[in-house]
């Protein structure tokens, strides 16, 4: 049936272990210009805008093998197609997923010199399998039960006189990395290659009659690919 379940993959990515299971694509809204009267209400208005540009996403889970992160890509993946975040959620209830946003129908993009218009992710394997597992850093105590990478860029839009886009171009990639915790305080140590900072050392939150939980979270950023 062509109108049942998660049929178009917008950027490619499903092979025979990672597998589509979620789609949306939604055209970006127009703006609207307004000319009032004296009164205040609108005699004339102007819609403007978008192009034929649409927001879309994609949901992904790997069903068996593994998956290293650095195949995945944010920026312009292919003429016309931008990737403005990637999300790697494991957890101990799941299989791992991985969700994808960005834009289909835009202007071509030129790249500064000798770079590209892509970044890749750390190099991270992930497993097909239900449980938790760490991205990014290792740990010597401590139960994680979850542990969620996600990476972004800039996807940028230049417009004409009359407001319809003409141009757009790609920044400024950078990521984190959180994880979730049980009771026990986790020990962990960063293993990232690219450069990035603890923005949170392991917190705690103590609820009404229930186990305490820990969270702690670490940010990096990515280098442009070379042409």
């Amino acid at each position: 049936m062509s109108d049942f379940g998660a049929l178009t993959d917008h950027f490619g990515m499903v092979t025979e272990s990672l597998v589509l299971i979620g789609s949306t694509n939604t055209p970006v809204a127009k703006s609207r210009a307004d000319d009032p009267d004296e009164n205040g209400d609108i005699v004339n208005a102007q819609w403007f805008g978008g192009g034929d540009v649409k927001d879309v996403t994609c949901e992904y889970l790997l069903k068996s093998g593994t998956l290293n992160l650095n195949t995945l890509l944010l920026g312009e993946i292919s003429a016309g197609v931008g990737v403005s975040s990637i999300s790697v959620a494991l957890s101990n209830s799941d299989y791992p997923k991985i969700s994808v946003t960005g834009k289909i129908g835009l202007e071509t993009m030129v790249a500064p010199a000798g770079k590209s218009n892509k970044w890749k992710l750390p190099s991270i394997t992930i497993t097909a399998n239900k449980y938790a597992q760490p991205m990014g850093f290792t740990y010597s105590s401590g139960r994680l039960t979850g542990c969620t990478l996600e990476a972004s860029c800039e996807i940028s839009e230049v417009t004409n006189g009359l407001g319809e886009p003409v141009a757009h171009g790609v920044s400024g990639a950078s990521g984190t990395i959180s994880s979730e915790w049980g009771s026990e305080k986790p020990t962990i140590s960063y293993t990232l290659t690219e450069p990035y900072g603890v923005t949170q050392a392991p917190a705690i939150t103590e609820p009404q009659a229930a186990f305490h939980t820990h969270t702690a979270a670490a940010e990096f950023i990515l280098t442009r690919d070379e042409s």
